[in-house]
């Protein structure tokens, strides 16, 4: 079993906004709401400290607005976000249950319905991957 820990995740996400010139706000913890978002065109991403899975896959979401595909100006918002996620996917160093969730409630939220999302779970997650790995 490969035990990943959460200063594994946040190196991971601190590592690609370093190589790809991705600038990163934080937001505190303190604040209530999250407000995650991407300005793909300045390559900045505003995310929360990476402490569990949840905040580590919506920061690599976040990228996935900046080096994912479907990204265009010719995309809709729901290919736009189906796009972020599917490259938050491909480039997590881990994809668990958790992450399922926060993915399919982000994309419920604009419109993605539950089949769409099921199917973009079995053909894009990795969990497969991750089934000997464990968060600490």
């Amino acid at each position: 079993m490969i035990l990943v820990k959460r200063i594994d995740m946040a190196l991971h996400i601190q590592e690609l906004a370093a190589l790809e010139n991705i600038t990163v706000s934080y937001q505190s913890l303190t604040e209530n709401n999250p407000r995650y978002s991407a300005i793909p065109s300045r390559r900045h991403i505003t995310i929360r400290p990476t402490k569990n899975t949840g905040y580590y896959v919506s920061a690599l979401h976040e990228i996935g607005h900046i080096l994912g595909g479907n990204q265009s100006r010719n995309n809709t918002t729901k290919e736009k976000e189906i796009g972020a996620w599917i490259w938050a996917m491909l480039h997590a160093i881990v994809w668990t249950d958790t992450a399922d969730r926060v993915m399919a409630k982000a994309l419920r939220s604009y419109g993605v319905s539950q089949s769409e999302i099921e199917e973009i779970q079995h053909k894009w997650n990795p969990t497969t991957r991750d089934e000997e790995r464990q968060i600490a």
